[in-house]
């Protein structure tokens, strides 16, 4: 498996992007894929750390000077390129790295579908990583970790029919230590004892000094104060000048990770950025102030769920602002509700299942459970996806409470059926089977999860699900399935498994098999 990131790092777009693609890589890396990086030669680039942790990067030329940026997309001038040239030299990158990839992964909020259609002759499949929903990509799948109040619809005809999406913090790109962590960190309660601030590695507007300033104002000495900060940012000798003299102030810098700073804190001040899924998997209240528009839809769902405190806009709030809300917080002490609540929407393994979207084929060991309550969402998820919908006989979408009422009938003891889950061996479920009894045997359904089709699943699926049922339901003799006859991937995988058609009339084929 050969995979190629388009990324980049600058002082005006911060790191967060080569964050977040380094994570992913170390992890595909780790399961044994070929990675290489293509980045442009920015000013604040991140290029030389991409190499320290041992990936390939293809550096693209450094911006022209004076070069009027394109009108589209909103951030057209943080490529430092005209679109047409980024996707040439790219293109030429990628065959200096002897590279045909399986996967172009692109994380870059100034390229659209135009440069995408451009590569997509020069790779099997592309992965665009998003935020904005605010232009057309080209891709065959699409990942946005955001939590915002429009989710489900918001890349509505901006995607191809083809393309699978993995939207919400469900699947945010937080390294691995985090899932660790947010097994062994309690939900905060208690006093507040241990603040820490962090507002990225760029902090143009100086925000990091402001919360210490706000911070030291409060005269706690009883309460420490962890402050991350970049040695390249022009305030840096300031916030070290702010520091000096007090013991229960700590400044970090170059840090590998947040983790183990956010797993010592009752309380966090930054931004609503990527750091806001690494604070609620480990369960910290936030006072957080936004640093660009587009961190503005994500604060307000935050806030609207009680997983935040939303103080403004970068240019909304000030030192008496920012120090009152601090005051308010101390003096409650650790917000139980919040840190619960925020554990329960980040639970640290996304990158895992972002990674299985990637590598998983027909030959990835499967394990087969029956289903559970905590799988209600992600089922709902699959029976909802459109194609599931197109290849269903009744093509209404599915209530939530509808979908709790059966599955809560389902999950009953005693019930003869049997619904089934399948999943990796680290526990990324890709698929669901139904085994329903009828008079002439057990008829079967099954969906495999949008993200994970055309992978060669579905005849591995079923036979790991017809065996299981096999086992525990030893008086099941034959089984039937009826199938769309539009939907031809079902069709080709039911004859491989050995059913034969009994019958195929009105747009529906049947098949039966003995088990």
């Amino acid at each position: 498996m050969q995979v190629v990131f388009r990324t980049d790092a600058s002082r005006a777009m911060g790191s967060g992007h080569v964050m977040r693609s380094l994570t992913l890589a170390q992890t595909l890396s780790d399961a044994g894929a070929e990675v290489a990086f293509v980045a442009r030669r920015h000013e604040g680039n991140a290029n030389d750390l991409l190499r320290t942790w041992g990936f390939a990067v293809a550096e693209l030329t450094a911006p022209q000077a004076g070069r009027p940026p394109a009108a589209h997309p909103a951030y057209a001038a943080w490529v430092g390129a005209d679109w047409q040239d980024d996707a040439r030299e790219t293109r030429a990158a990628m065959r200096a790295l002897g590279a045909r990839p399986d996967w172009l992964i692109v994380d870059h909020y100034g390229l659209d579908q135009r440069w995408e259609a451009q590569l997509r002759p020069e790779v099997a499949r592309i992965f665009a990583v998003d935020d904005l929903a605010d232009r057309r990509h080209d891709c065959d799948l699409l990942l946005d970790q955001n939590l915002v109040e429009d989710l489900a619809t918001r890349y509505v005809g901006k995607l191809p029919d083809r393309s699978a999406t993995m939207l919400g913090p469900r699947y945010a790109l937080l390294q691995p230590v985090y899932a660790d962590l947010h097994r062994q960190v309690a939900p905060r309660t208690g006093a507040v004892r241990r603040v820490c601030i962090y507002f990225g590695a760029a902090d143009l507007y100086g925000l990091t000094q402001l919360a210490l300033r706000a911070f030291l104002n409060l005269g706690r000495q009883d309460i420490e104060a962890d402050v991350v900060i970049n040695d390249d940012t022009t305030d840096a000798a300031e916030l070290r000048a702010c520091a000096a003299g007090h013991a229960n102030i700590r400044l970090h810098t170059r840090l590998p990770s947040l983790a183990h700073l956010l797993a010592r804190a009752d309380l966090a001040i930054g931004a609503a950025g990527a750091t806001s899924w690494e604070r609620l998997c480990l369960g910290v209240p936030a006072l957080v102030i936004t640093l660009a528009d587009n961190q503005r839809p994500v604060a307000a769902a935050l806030q609207s769920r009680g997983l935040i405190c939303w103080l403004g806009h970068h240019d909304e709030v000030g030192l008496a602002e920012l120090q009152d809300a601090l005051a308010r917080h101390i003096a409650r002490g650790a917000d139980t509700a919040s840190s619960r609540a925020g554990r329960a929407v980040v639970d640290g393994a996304g990158v895992r299942r972002v990674r299985t979207a990637l590598l998983v084929d027909s030959t990835t060991p499967l394990v087969v459970r029956e289903a559970a309550v905590g799988d209600e969402d992600l089922l709902l998820e699959w029976a909802n996806d459109p194609l599931t919908r197109r290849n269903s006989f009744n093509r209404a979408i599915i209530g939530a409470e509808e979908h709790h009422q059966w599955l809560c009938h389902r999950l009953r003891p005693g019930q003869r059926g049997l619904l089934l889950v399948i999943e990796t061996q680290d526990g990324v479920p890709l698929a669901t089977v139904r085994f329903d009894p009828i008079a002439t045997g057990w008829r079967l359904n099954y969906s495999v999860g949008a993200q994970y089709r055309g992978r060669g699943l579905g005849r591995p699926v079923l036979e790991r699900a017809m065996a299981a049922l096999a086992r525990s339901r030893p008086e099941a003799s034959s089984l039937v399935a009826r199938v769309m006859a539009a939907n031809q991937p079902s069709h080709r995988v039911f004859r491989r498994l050995g059913f034969e058609v009994v019958s195929d009339a009105a747009g529906a084929v049947e098949y039966r098999r003995s088990l």
